[in-house]
């Protein structure tokens, strides 16, 4: 009796590996990574080997190695060639990146950003992409920092905004209802990306104080989740409301580190 191979679907194969489908094709269009098998309509199809794979690429990508240079590190008899490649802590896309902010060119920014989320995981795109932009700009002269800190803020937003729509259109795991105590942020958009990579379908509200009006709302028996942000500790008083909400709420609540800790 021949032994059959278990092929996985791309949306199986995201959710067993993280990584968003958007990812894989760019990684096996751009870079000849993970080529799956195809069905006779053209369609994707995954093994447990393209699994395994897709681990090692992601255990090389948060260890610094560039997405162009994984191939060579994958196929090479060399023990250590992926060495010479952990320099740096940030993408190679970052000077570029840095370099078009200076230049107040917001088409040439948001086309590095785009590539940037279509072909690393979210937390390298934290980590080696955000975090040090972020660290570069601080030391900008200080009038020319604003603007270039806006202009990044600007075409993160709107780029992850687009992203977690798109996401909502597969979620499986429920509404989540996203309040953000603060404005329109960088951060409070990538951990609501998280939350939609998990499986939410998210409603952003931005720009809330005042989480009294939740404490029984009728509306939350829509949603099984709440997931509520802050990029600051709570007074005494916010607390006290968001303890209410969560001992009124049925279903799930998300709290951020800072409320969190």
């Amino acid at each position: 009796m021949g032994y059959e191979k278990k092929l996985y679907a791309i949306r199986e194969i995201s959710e067993i590996t993280g990584v968003k489908p958007v990812t894989l094709r760019a990684w096996q269009r751009r870079y000849s990574l993970v080529q799956p098998q195809r069905t006779e309509k053209g369609h994707r199809l995954y093994t447990d080997e393209h699994i395994a794979l897709i681990g090692e690429i992601q255990g090389w990508l948060s260890k610094g190695v560039p997405i162009g240079k994984v191939k060579d590190v994958l196929e090479s008899n060399e023990p250590n060639k992926g060495e010479e490649y952990l320099a740096s802590e940030q993408l190679d896309e970052v000077r570029a990146f840095l370099q078009a902010l200076a230049e107040l060119n917001k088409g040439k920014a948001d086309s590095i950003v785009a590539t940037v989320f279509k072909e690393y995981p979210l937390d390298v795109v934290k980590k080696q992409f955000v975090k040090p932009t972020e660290k570069a700009l601080s030391v900008v002269k200080i009038g020319l920092r604003a603007l270039q800190k806006g202009l990044m803020e600007s075409i993160f937003v709107a780029r992850l905004n687009a992203i977690i729509e798109s996401e909502n259109k597969a979620a499986k795991s429920g509404k989540c209802l996203f309040i953000n105590y603060d404005s329109v942020n960088i951060h409070a958009r990538l951990w609501a990306l998280n939350l939609s990579e998990s499986g939410k379908s998210l409603v952003i509200i931005d720009g809330i104080e005042d989480l009294s009006g939740l404490v029984e709302h009728e509306g939350l028996c829509a949603y099984a989740a709440i997931a509520i942000y802050s990029s600051r500790p709570l007074t005494a008083g916010q607390t006290t409301i968001v303890e209410k909400v969560k001992s009124s709420f049925s279903g799930e609540v998300l709290l951020s580190d800072l409320i969190d800790a």
